[in-house]
């Protein structure tokens, strides 16, 4: 049973054809990934290792920083992805052998929260063969799920902002302060009957301003 759940739709045409294809988001306070296939928890990085390209089980997740290890709010205190002093960058996840993602989703904590669970400030964007296929805008608590459900795109980057004013302008190299934690591909199970909301339920996404 889900305690906390939030969703938006974002429906896009795919690249080949009329075929429409669908891109959703949640929150929750626990991972809805069920159908497991590769799982991050960062457990065995090391204070001052290099983020650059950093693997573990298939999945590729990426800061051109080095790791700083610190009890980020909201999560259990064992290591995470966090880049010493933020990043000027967005965060890139990917899987090693470049296919597509079908669900995701990641515990998630920010820098600018170093004391107290707050909220964040999340820009997210999704890629598929370097083609922007999915935008959003996500305010949650530090602690929270981010979770993205239908699949094609192969690139997930993600940033957490001091404010929603530094994050709704969308500036790739404003300072992204997040942490990830238990980062989990595969599919959402069971899948929430709310996913299949239509597509005019859009409300708190936004597309790339032009």
């Amino acid at each position: 049973m889900l305690n906390k759940y939030s969703i938006g739709m974002l429906i896009l045409a795919a690249s080949t054809g009329n075929t429409l294809a669908s891109i959703s988001t949640y929150t929750n306070n626990t991972s809805l990934i069920g159908g497991l296939t590769n799982f991050a928890d960062f457990n065995n990085l090391n204070n001052f290792q290099s983020l650059l390209n950093y693997q573990e089980d298939g999945l590729q997740v990426s800061v051109n920083r080095d790791y700083f290890s610190w009890n980020a709010p909201g999560l259990d205190g064992s290591e995470m992805f966090y880049a010493g002093t933020g990043a000027l960058e967005l965060i890139d996840l990917s899987l090693v052998n470049g296919d597509n993602f079908g669900d995701i989703d990641m515990q998630i904590s920010s820098g600018w929260s170093p004391a107290v669970v707050g909220t964040m400030y999340l820009w997210v964007q999704l890629y598929d063969d370097g083609g922007l296929v999915g935008e959003f805008d996500i305010n949650a608590q530090s602690g929270d799920y981010v979770g993205f459900t239908g699949g094609g795109y192969d690139q997930v980057l993600i940033g957490s902002y001091a404010s929603a004013e530094v994050r709704d302008s969308h500036d790739a190299n404003a300072r992204n302060a997040i942490a990830l934690d238990n980062i989990s591909a595969g599919s959402v199970v069971p899948a929430p009957a709310t996913l299949l909301l239509p597509a005019m339920a859009m409300a708190g996404m936004r597309r790339r301003r032009s």
